[in-house]
């Protein structure tokens, strides 16, 4: 087993000694994989390299971080770190810090993230803004409707409209939804944005994509009717849960488990015990599913799965932990 402390303190002296920015950046990211790759109790251990590398001249290093504080200090340290970071003078910097502090979506951030609403930068107001929307708060409703219209933040912003649940934004999604040569993933997440408003066009949309067999974003829409609860979601998605040869049984699952129908359980159990040829990363989308219903029982059934991939199984653990 490879010794993380040996690993950390390799990375920061070759961290000092380097010049070269691109390789700076790589070195901090390696960093930050080895203190993410740490048990909880560990993480401790990586405080003072938090503090090294928010200390150091270079943005993307600052970032790196940013993002190492947001992963391994508890909830409130992180936040204060991250709202110092706001007013950082490099926009990346403040993209990071106010991505991550949306991130931690704590209600105590939203004075600082309705600050940050009047950035300069584009960027640094969406993430604002997708903040605010993790809170319910609408004062950012204008900045995510306007990311529509930009390549590189719809698919985000149609995802964060969705979390906001604020019908003024329909208008906007509908003329972004119904826009000429959109990639097939963002119309779908549109779509997925409309049905959660119970709109018409968006279920007809992601019935339409869950049944193209070999669509590239039919996992997505299948997972997306589980989430927006559409009527006669469950049954689509017990139908191809149900066919050994679809390859979107995985994404089925998720989809039942985000419909939150208890019902579904004994499916999804039975599907586990009856299947031992049953592919882990499959076997991996039923126990989320089954994690997602949140009874007893199905935490019980995830509980009693082996996997012999040691991948799988850290994979497990993880699930595990993340929904104790």
């Amino acid at each position: 087993m490879i010794d993380f402390r040996a690993e950390r303190d390799a990375l920061l002296v070759s961290l000092e000694r380097e010049q070269r920015p691109s390789v700076r950046a790589e070195l901090a990211e390696s960093l930050c994989d080895v203190a993410y790759e740490t048990s909880a109790a560990e993480r401790v251990e990586f405080a003072p390299v938090v503090v090294r590398l928010l200390a150091d001249q270079q943005a993307e290093v600052r970032c790196a971080g940013l993002a190492m504080s947001a992963e391994i200090l508890p909830a409130p340290e992180a936040m204060d770190i991250l709202v110092r970071h706001l007013a950082d003078p490099t926009p990346r910097v403040r993209v990071e810090a106010t991505g991550r502090l949306a991130d931690l979506a704590l209600p105590e951030s939203r004075g600082a993230l309705a600050a940050v609403l009047e950035d300069p930068s584009l960027n640094v107001r969406f993430e604002a803004a997708r903040g605010m929307a993790a809170l319910k708060h609408s004062s950012g409703l204008q900045v995510l409707t306007d990311a529509l219209g930009d390549t590189e933040l719809r698919f985000r912003a149609a995802a964060a409209l969705a979390q906001l649940k604020n019908r003024d934004a329909v208008p906007a999604l509908k003329k972004a939804f119904t826009a000429w040569f959109l990639p097939a993933f963002d119309r779908t997440q549109l779509a997925g944005a409309l049905a959660t408003f119970g709109e018409a066009d968006g279920l007809e949309h992601l019935f339409k994509r869950a049944g193209k067999r070999w669509s590239m974003d039919r996992a997505m829409a299948l997972e997306l009717l589980g989430e927006v609860k559409a009527p006669g979601a469950k049954a689509r998605l017990l139908e191809v849960l149900a066919d050994p040869a679809d390859q979107s049984r995985g994404a089925a699952a998720r989809g039942l488990g985000r419909l939150g129908d208890a019902s579904v359980e004994p499916v999804l159990t039975a599907l586990l015990a009856n299947e031992p040829k049953l592919a882990d990363d499959v076997r991996l989308d039923v126990a989320e599913a089954l994690l997602l219903l949140n009874t007893p029982t199905a935490r019980a059934a995830v509980e009693r799965l082996h996997f012999d991939d040691p991948e799988a199984r850290a994979e497990l653990t993880t699930m595990l932990a993340e929904t104790a």
